[in-house]
C-alpha cells in the first residue's frame, strides 16, 4: 500500500500560501464583502460568479459548481495530480518534501508523467546540442540564420534540429533507460505498423521548436521541415502532457510582460513569435497549429486586458483572424480585442525583418481595429456594394448582426458615423434601424443564465441555476454536514444518531470521511480535511458546504436545537418511506386476499406512524 505525504507537510505548504494570491495569478479578483469575486476560469461567463474565500482558503463557482482549495485549483488549471500540485507549491515555498515519502507516494500514473517530462527535457537538450554542436545540425542552423535568427535567440528558445535519420532519438533515450511504449505515448516516437517491435523518431529532418507549459516545462514540439514535404509544420500529438488547444507557444516567457503591460500580441506561428521577441517585443504568443480555442482565450484573459491579433496579411491569415475574433466573442471573455492587419500580404516575421520594430508597433497600436470593425470589413466581400440594394443589405446585416452587440457607446458612435459618411445615410436613420434590431433579437437567443444562490424563508437552498428548492430532508443533510465540518462534537452526535442514514449517496460518503477524520483528530480543521479528499465530487461538495457556513447560526444555544431538528427531519423522512412501504404491502396483500398479511402490514404502518408522531411531539417541546 502506498504511503501518503505527512499531513503536517501538506498543511505547511497550504499555510504558506494565500489562495487569493495563487488564484489571482490566473483570475482577476475584486474584493466583494468578506471575500473576492471574479469570472470563473472553468466555464464561460460574463458576470462574475466565482467566489474565493480568504478566511476559509477555498473557492466556489456558483455557476458551474467548481469548488476546492489551493491544491485542487492548480490540479484543474494545470492538469496535474494532487502530488504534483503539492510538489509545485513546495518548490515555490522552499519546503523540502521527504525523499523517502516521495518514492512511496508516486503512483504509476505520476511516475509515468514524470518520466515523460524528463524525456521531453532530454529530447529538447539533445536536439539543441545537435543543432549547435554537430555537423548533422548544419542544415537547421543554416536555415535559422537565413531567417535572421541570432544565436542568442536560438539559445533562449532552445531551438534544435532533428536529423534525417530514423532512430537518432530512439537510441539516445533508450540508452538512458526509457521504455519505447512510454516514448510513443509521450509523442516522441512512432511504432511501425508493419513491424510492431520497431520504433522510429516522430520528428526527422526538421528544425525543432520546444513547446512549454505555463511553468516552463517542455511538453511537446513543433517541427518545421526544411525541404518540400507535408506537413510543413508537424506538432506533437495529443498526449498526457500536451494538448494543442490548451497551451500557447511562448506563454511562460511572455506572461510577466503581458501582465505588466496588460496586452498580448497574438501571432500565427513560431517564427513570428521568435522574430518579435528578437525585436524587443516579448509579450507575444501563438496558437499551436490550430484555430484559437476557448481554453486559450481564458489563458489570455487571466493575464491581460487587451488582445491584439496580428495574423498573416494573406487571405488565409485574415480568415484565421476572423475565426479567432469569433471565438473571443463567443467565449464571453472580459477583454478588449483588436485586429491588426499587416499590409502588402506579409506575415509578421517578414514585416519585422523588412521594416523593423517601430513600424510594427505603429501597425499594432495605431492601425489595429476593433473586432467589430474588422468583422464589418470582412463582411463587405459578401455584398455587391456597387448597387443600392447591396449597400442597404450590407448596412442592415452590419447593424442587426454586429452593431447590436456593441456595448461601448463610444465605439458604437464611431462605427455609426463611419457608416453614415461612407454610404451617405443620415446617422439618425442608422440609429433607428439599430433600435429596431435591439427590439427583435435574433431567434434562438436566450437571456443570460441567472444562478440562484438565495434562500427561501424556510432556510432551504436552491439548486444552483435551476431555481428548484431542495427537499427538507436533503437540506437538513447539507446543514448537518456543514456543522460537522466545523464542529467535531456535532460530527460525533450525528455518527451516533444517524450513522450512514443519509438519502444522498455523496452525503453518506462525505459523512463517512468525516467520521474517519475525527477518529484521528480531536479538533475540526476544514482546510486540512478537504486537502485529504481524493474524490473530486466530495471535494466540490465539502467546499460548497464550507462556503455556505457563514449562513449557519453559530450561537451555542441554537446549534444543539438546530442539529437535533435536522436529525429528526432526516429520521422522519426515512420513517415516512418505511410507512409507505408497509402501505404498499397492505394493498398488495389485500389484492391477493391475504387478510392476515394485510393486518400485519397495517399494524406495522401504525407502529411507524406512532414513532413519527412521538418525534414530532418531542420536537414541538424543544
Amino acid at each position: 500500500m502506498k504511503k501518503r505525504l505527512p499531513e503536517e507537510i501538506i498543511e505547511r505548504v497550504r499555510q504558506h500560501f494565500d489562495i487569493v494570491d495563487v488564484v489571482g495569478e490566473f483570475v482577476p479578483l475584486k474584493k466583494s464583502g468578506r471575500g473576492y469575486m471574479g469570472c470563473c476560469p472553468f466555464h464561460n461567463e460574463k458576470s462574475p460568479s466565482f467566489s474565493v474565500s480568504q478566511d476559509k482558503q477555498l473557492y466556489h463557482c456558483f455557476g458551474c459548481g467548481a469548488s476546492g482549495n489551493l491544491f485542487s485549483f492548480l490540479m484543474d488549471k494545470e492538469g496535474i495530480t494532487f502530488f504534483e500540485a503539492v510538489e509545485q507549491l513546495a518548490k515555490r515555498a522552499n519546503i523540502a518534501l521527504p525523499v523517502e515519502e516521495l518514492e512511496d507516494i508516486d503512483s504509476p500514473e505520476y511516475k509515468r508523467r514524470k518520466e515523460m517530462f524528463r524525456a521531453h527535457d532530454l529530447a529538447a537538450k539533445y536536439y539543441h546540442h545537435i543543432l549547435m554542436n554537430t555537423d548533422a545540425g548544419l542544415p537547421g542552423l543554416q536555415y535559422l540564420e537565413s531567417r535572421g535568427i541570432t544565436k542568442t535567440i536560438i539559445e533562449t528558445f532552445q531551438l534544435g534540429y532533428a536529423p534525417n535519420d530514423w532512430d537518432v532519438l530512439v537510441k539516445f533515450l533508450k540508452k538512458r533507460g526509457f521504455a519505447e511504449d512510454l516514448l510513443v505515448e509521450a509523442g516522441l516516437l512512432s511504432q511501425s505498423e508493419k513491424y510492431k517491435g520497431r520504433y522510429y523518431d516522430k520528428f526527422r529532418y526538421r528544425v525543432m521548436f520546444p513547446i512549454h507549459d505555463g511553468q516552463g516545462q517542455v511538453i511537446g514540439f513543433g517541427g518545421r521541415i526544411l525541404e518540400k514535404g507535408e506537413p510543413k509544420y508537424l506538432n506533437s500529438p495529443e498526449t498526457p502532457l500536451f494538448s494543442k488547444g490548451r497551451h500557447l507557444y511562448n506563454l511562460h516567457r511572455a506572461r510577466p510582460v503581458m501582465r505588466q503591460e496588460g496586452r498580448v500580441i497574438l501571432l500565427e506561428g513560431y517564427m513570428d513569435v521568435i522574430m518579435a521577441f528578437q525585436h524587443g517585443m516579448p509579450n507575444t504568443v501563438a496558437a499551436l497549429g490550430t484555430a484559437l480555442t476557448n481554453d486559450q482565450v481564458r489563458l489570455l484573459q487571466r493575464n491581460v486586458e487587451e488582445i491584439v491579433m496580428m495574423y498573416d496579411g494573406d487571405a488565409a491569415g485574415q480568415k484565421a483572424a476572423l475565426r479567432s475574433s469569433e471565438v473571443i466573442k463567443e467565449s464571453g471573455a472580459a477583454v478588449k480585442a483588436r485586429v491588426a492587419t499587416i499590409p502588402d500580404g506579409l506575415d509578421p516575421d517578414d514585416f519585422l525583418r523588412k521594416y523593423g520594430k517601430d513600424a510594427f508597433v505603429r501597425v499594432v497600436l495605431d492601425n489595429s481595429s476593433s473586432m467589430t470593425a474588422f468583422r464589418m470589413h470582412s463582411l463587405r466581400k459578401e455584398f455587391n456594394l456597387g448597387t443600392q440594394t447591396g449597400k442597404e443589405d450590407y448596412i442592415k446585416e452590419v447593424i442587426h448582426k454586429l452593431l447590436v452587440q456593441v456595448n461601448s457607446p463610444i465605439e458604437l458612435e464611431t462605427l455609426l458615423r463611419e457608416l453614415s459618411e461612407e454610404f451617405g445615410y443620415p446617422k439618425e436613420a442608422l440609429e433607428k434601424e439599430l433600435l429596431l434590431a435591439k427590439k427583435s433579437p435574433p431567434a434562438g437567443d436566450k437571456p443570460d443564465r441567472k444562478w440562484n444562490t438565495n434562500r427561501n424563508n424556510a432556510g432551504e437552498v436552491s439548486f444552483a441555476g435551476t431555481g428548484k428548492l431542495l427537499p427538507a430532508h436533503i437540506n437538513a443533510e447539507r446543514k448537518l454536514l456543514t456543522y460537522m465540518l466545523i464542529d467535531e462534537g456535532v460530527a460525533r452526535q450525528v455518527q451516533y444518531a444517524l450513522a450512514d442514514e443519509f438519502s444522498v449517496d455523496e452525503h453518506g460518503a462525505l459523512a463517512a470521511h468525516l467520521y474517519a477524520y475525527y477518529a484521528e483528530h480531536t479538533q475540526a480543521n476544514p482546510s486540512l480535511f478537504i486537502s485529504g479528499l481524493e474524490d473530486r465530487e466530495l471535494l466540490k461538495l465539502s467546499t460548497a458546504l464550507m462556503m455556505e457556513a457563514d449562513h449557519l447560526d453559530r450561537r451555542s444555544d441554537r446549534v444543539d436545537a438546530l442539529v437535533h431538528e435536522y436529525i429528526q427531519c432526516i429520521k422522519v423522512y426515512h420513517l415516512q418511506l418505511e410507512m409507505k412501504r408497509y402501505e404498499r404491502q397492505m394493498i398488495d396483500y389485500g389484492n391477493r386476499g391475504d387478510t392476515e398479511g394485510m393486518q400485519a402490514a397495517y399494524d406495522e404502518m401504525n407502529r411507524v406512524k406512532s414513532i413519527i408522531q412521538s418525534l414530532d411531539n418531542a420536537q414541538a417541546d424543544i
